[in-house]
């Protein structure tokens, strides 16, 4: 009997400071502080300078952006920009447009972070777009034939309007250069959503989205700068 109460005495003992070393460990354990919101970052896109300086008027496009740093983690994103072009064929047919164009989406970070450690400052982003741009366009000197009577005619067409909306893959990344200076890239897929008539005089090329077809491909090489609100991380205890 002696036995059994010294065997009872020590295992109610033990439970005793499992139960104490647990709650010395609740109290300590660390919660993720970060702020929601962690500032904004502007930047512009060099990619599309470059290639505009490189075309000599035949295609251009200028853009910038700016995201909301969420948790380090979510980017909602909008960026706005204005491109054109003045194409000439070998056979004189000319296309003329110019106009503004805008997408709003959302990238996410796909790097992960422990709750204990500083957040990152370089991203490795994944996201999607919506586009959209209105513009008018011309084209002049284009050759229509008379299949049934023969002979030919140059036709003009001006001030044609278009809307187009267009959805984008998106991925890329950022690194900090210096203090709240952010260089990268990204790397888009871009699909159109909205189709042209048939026998309709299309666009040859769509502000924003490129070339007038189904599937495109974008790349962007941007600069930007983080307006940053200080972020802390703290732990605190928790409330037995």
């Amino acid at each position: 009997m002696q036995k059994i109460s010294l065997y009872l005495s020590s295992l109610i003992f033990c439970i005793l400071t499992v139960n104490v070393e647990a709650q010395k460990a609740k109290k300590t354990e660390k919660i993720d502080q970060t702020p929601l919101f962690n500032g904004l970052i502007i930047q512009a896109d060099v990619a599309s300078v470059v290639s505009s300086l490189l075309s000599t008027g035949e295609t251009y496009s200028y853009e910038a952006g700016a995201q909301i740093d969420l948790k380090h983690k979510f980017f909602p994103v909008i960026e706005i920009g204005y491109a054109g072009s003045n194409k000439t064929e070998t056979n004189n047919l000319n296309f003329k447009t110019n106009g503004l164009y805008s997408r709003i989406g959302i990238d996410v970070n796909l790097l992960t972070q422990k709750k204990d450690e500083k957040p990152s400052t370089n991203l490795f982003l994944a996201g999607i777009r919506l586009g959209m741009s209105s513009f008018p366009y011309s084209v002049s000197n284009a050759v229509i034939t008379d299949d049934y009577w023969g002979g030919s005619k140059s036709i003009i067409y001006s001030n044609l309007l278009s809307t187009k909306i267009w959805y984008e893959i998106v991925i890329g990344m950022r690194v900090e250069l210096t203090k709240n200076v952010f260089m990268g890239w990204n790397v888009r897929n871009k699909t159109l959503l909205s189709q042209d008539a048939t026998g309709a005089i299309a666009p040859w090329l769509i502000p924003g989205y490129g070339n007038n077809n189904s599937n495109n491909w974008g790349f962007n090489y941007v600069i930007g700068y983080k307006f940053q609100i200080p972020v802390k991380v703290k732990s605190i205890p928790l409330k037995p």
